[in-house]
């Protein structure tokens, strides 16, 4: 596989588990669509249904994986 590709496929697994890790489903989304998946927010996001997060992000700057360093 292209470097590119190891590349993106370490971004979209970061992605994912900093998700699973930081992300919430939206309160309002439950309660206006109960039969539909809540949208899962990061802190400070705002939802489509107008409901921002309010938690403070821990970090400002987020280290990523470390992309294009041999181990």
């Amino acid at each position: 596989m292209g470097d590119m590709a190891e590349i993106f496929n370490e971004w979209k697994e970061y992605k994912k588990e900093r998700r699973q890790r930081l992300g919430m489903p939206c309160p309002d989304c439950t309660i206006r669509l109960p039969k539909a998946q809540p949208k899962i927010l990061m802190p400070n996001q705002k939802c489509w249904c107008g409901y921002i997060d309010k938690r403070e992000r821990k970090q400002k700057c987020v280290s990523g994986p470390s992309i294009g360093q041999s181990q």
